[in-house]
């Protein structure tokens, strides 16, 4: 569901504000970006885009949790990247005027900020500074691609569900008496998706690992008890 309601000006102005890209902005040019834009309001599951379609927005997460997914031909689905508030999407296929090169799926209820291709690309040619933070969000993207492509070629199974978690646990973590709560809800499958192996190994791996005290995990909400043995399965700890 997509709205320009006057009320919810507001919203995209703080959402707006919020993001690295968006925030040199004087308050006036602020406001003038958050009247063309609209908001979108996702259920939990629904779609924002689909991979192949005309690229024509672009996204700010002002609240909720996405994932950005791919599918084989055999039909296998592979989760490429996990969206939080804040974060810019869609903008790459929108700069060539392309189409879009994932599918993005909201993990819980979420409200987006969405702004058309012409007044994305006025914003940049205005503010050829925010061009400099957006090369920076791209390359980012980049590393974070490439060590995913090293980690399936070097690392074994349960390192990449290991550093996975850990990486879910810096982004989605807070710390409580008994580990550290991940807040993003992901089914077993998903998690699968996001290592690129299978459900059943995942699920042997997390039983495993609940046995020994490590991490454990319950109707999709994951604790790590352990993160030195996780560090250490991941070759991250500090000799």
């Amino acid at each position: 569901m997509t709205s320009r309601s006057p009320e919810g000006r507001d919203r995209r102005r703080a959402a707006l504000m919020r993001v690295p890209l968006f925030a040199r902005l004087a308050p006036v040019q602020l406001d003038e970006l958050a009247a063309a834009a609209t908001t979108r309001r996702l259920e939990a599951r629904e779609e924002l885009f689909h991979k192949g379609d005309a690229a024509a927005q672009v996204y700010v997460v002002a609240s909720g949790r996405l994932k950005v997914t791919s599918t084989s031909s055999e039909g296998s689905e592979v989760v490429l990247n996990l969206l939080d508030v804040n974060e810019v999407v869609g903008e790459l296929p929108l700069l060539v005027g392309g189409v879009r090169t994932a599918t993005i799926v909201a993990l819980e209820p979420s409200e987006l900020v969405v702004l058309e291709r012409r007044e994305f690309l006025r914003f940049l040619r205005e503010h050829p500074e925010a061009t400099l933070e957006l090369l920076t969000v791209l390359a980012e993207r980049v590393v974070r691609l490439s060590e995913c492509i090293e980690d399936s070629v070097f690392l074994g199974v349960a390192a990449r569900i290991a550093k996975k978690l850990l990486a879910l646990a810096e982004t989605f973590g807070e710390e409580a008496p008994d580990g550290v709560h991940v807040t993003l809800r992901l089914s077993q499958g998903e998690l699968a998706q996001y290592v690129g192996t299978t459900r059943e190994t995942v699920n042997k791996q997390i039983r495993a690992w609940s046995e020994q005290g490590v991490v454990s995990m319950a109707a999709g909400a994951i604790t790590i008890h352990a993160r030195d043995e996780l560090e250490r399965l991941a070759g991250l700890a500090v000799a």
